[in-house]
């Protein structure tokens, strides 16, 4: 059985799986991590077009505290990245 995690835009409870992960590297640049196995801190989305969008109106409105050092503009590229990815599959 996998893990649970909470996705952090609508905080529904989730098998790891069925999330993406959003870590931060070195330098604070939001990344993908598809595998789910960097060791860092990490943050959890739901895989649809709503918690993305969700997200990132919080973080343009300064409106969520993450609990990953972040930087904010990459973040939303990857965002971004994840909603292009959505609307293709």
């Amino acid at each position: 059985m996998s893990p649970i995690r909470s996705c952090i835009a609508c905080k529904s409870r989730k098998n790891k799986e069925d999330l993406f992960r959003i870590v931060a590297n070195i330098d604070k640049e939001a990344i993908i991590d598809r595998k789910q196995n960097i060791n860092s801190r990490g943050i959890y989305i739901c895989k649809n077009k709503e918690c993305i969008e969700k997200l990132k109106k919080a973080i343009n409105k300064n409106k969520i505290k993450l609990k990953i050092d972040i930087n904010n503009h990459s973040i939303l590229e990857v965002l971004e990245e994840l909603g292009e990815e959505i609307w293709e599959n």
